[in-house]
């Protein structure tokens, strides 16, 4: 479905397809090894010539095809590749491409960078959809609807608290990233069994160099068995869609046409059904459910890596392969739609207005019924009251008849929203505040 030209809009993104489709994969493993190249000319590990020479090599287009019959050949994951960039190089450089470097070295490195590449994007469109929700929220702080409990209609709440409540559980998604970042972002250079033994004293002062030239984090150990930081990157990643799940769950919900509360507002040209004319059916908030669903399985897929035989394991490392861009591709599809989801998101005050007169302020009344009587027989007075009006068809009125008194009975009808808006007044500025010490782009 990612790859999809009739349904892949809705599995994956531009901006994910540029960051894994194969040319530009190919590309980054090339970048890879050009910067490996020039960290071993600066300690004069290669000649200086051959290190230009090999970085020339990024402004060549690579033949894939000839990378992919002579990896089939081979039956090696890189040495296709390594047959390829050599004979595009001169003879005197041509031994000094991919120089003591393993696949691990190269593969690990550049997941490395595409994980970058993916929390940035999925940073910046997280931190959207936190101002678009305080935005809501800020505007509906007071706004009555129905709140709801076990599926029931409950007591009245303000939209805005459910909106802030989104927003909080974002924010609290964006702070994992933020305090993940200088974990996952970290270069691999190992060498055979992560020694570095090929290079002797040079070795790290070499993967010093290799990851300064990358852009990323040195370790203190090498990491070729050790793959936690794609897991937890993985796991955040999917905590995150699933908040935007829950968003847009919810959405979903309330845009039943018995409830319409709010809505998700269709293209001018979107056709909800083909046999069914008057709907308008909920295609944004069903794909981010189904998406988030993908990410959830496709991180616990991931977690099986973790799992790893001694300093190389094959059965669990290349696993990642598969795995890791196909999450990277729902996660973005899932918080680009969800943006979409919310600038188009409409709010139906009047809906909720009906469905909050279905309410019966029974948690108001009993605070007021709570000062007179005590809570617990409050309590079991209303409890009873309300046991008649099912039983009996009775009005609330005439099921308290004699029970409450003249001004209880008058305060059925206020609209109490308790602590709703200052809680909503605490989100926006805790969100304001956290906001002001992050920063705007992730890397």
């Amino acid at each position: 479905m990612i790859d999809s030209r009739i349904f892949g809009h809705l599995w994956s993104t531009p901006e994910s397809h540029a960051i894994f489709d194969e040319p530009v994969r190919v590309d980054r493993w090339l970048d890879v090894i050009i910067a490996l190249a020039q960290a071993q000319a600066e300690l004069d590990l290669i000649p200086a010539e051959a290190a230009l020479e090999i970085a020339a090599l990024r402004d060549r287009k690579l033949p894939i095809d000839r990378i992919a019959e002579a990896t089939r050949r081979t039956g090696h994951s890189t040495l296709g590749m390594i047959e390829v960039l050599q004979d595009l190089l001169s003879p005197s450089a041509a031994p000094y491409v991919y120089y003591g470097a393993t696949v691990q070295d190269i593969t690990d490195t550049s997941q490395a960078l595409e994980l970058a590449a993916t929390g940035s994007l999925l940073w910046r469109d997280l931190r959207a959809i936190e101002d678009r929700l305080l935005d809501l929220a800020a505007t509906h702080r007071l706004t009555p609807m129905a709140g709801r409990t076990h599926g029931q209609l409950g007591s009245p709440i303000p939209l805005g608290f459910k909106i802030a409540s989104w927003a909080d559980q974002v924010g609290r998604d964006l702070s994992r990233f933020h305090d993940g970042r200088d974990r996952w972002l970290t270069g691999q250079f190992a060498g055979a069994v992560g020694t570095l033994g090929f290079f002797g004293a040079k070795g790290l002062p070499l993967r010093t160099a290799f990851c300064r030239n990358v852009g990323l984090a040195e370790p203190a150990i090498s990491w070729l068995s050790a793959r936690d930081r794609f897991v937890e990157f993985a796991n955040v990643s999917a905590m995150a869609v699933n908040t935007l799940a829950r968003i847009a769950n919810e959405v979903y919900g309330l845009q039943r046409r018995e409830i319409s509360e709010l809505g998700e507002r269709p293209a001018a040209r979107t056709v909800g059904s083909i046999t069914m004319p008057h709907k308008r059916n909920p295609e944004n908030s069903e794909q981010i459910v189904t998406l988030a669903q993908l990410a959830r399985a496709q991180s616990a897929l991931l977690a099986d890596a973790m799992i790893h035989e001694h300093e190389r394991d094959g059965r669990a490392w290349k696993l990642e392969w598969s795995v890791f861009p196909t999450l990277a591709h729902s996660v973005l599809a899932t918080s680009s739609l969800t943006r979409d989801l919310l600038d188009g998101l409409e709010v139906d005050t009047q809906a909720m207005a009906r469905n909050l007169a279905l309410v019966p302020a029974s948690e108001h009344l009993l605070r007021l019924m709570t000062a007179r009587l005590g809570k617990h027989v409050a309590q079991q007075t209303l409890q009873q009251a309300y046991r008649r009006i099912r039983d009996e068809r009775l009005s609330l009125a005439d099921a308290l008849e004699g029970v409450a008194t003249p001004a209880e009975l008058a305060a059925i009808a206020d609209i109490d929203l308790g602590s709703g808006p200052e809680m909503v007044d605490r989100v926006i500025a805790s969100s304001r505040q956290r906001r002001e010490a992050e920063p705007e782009h992730w890397r």
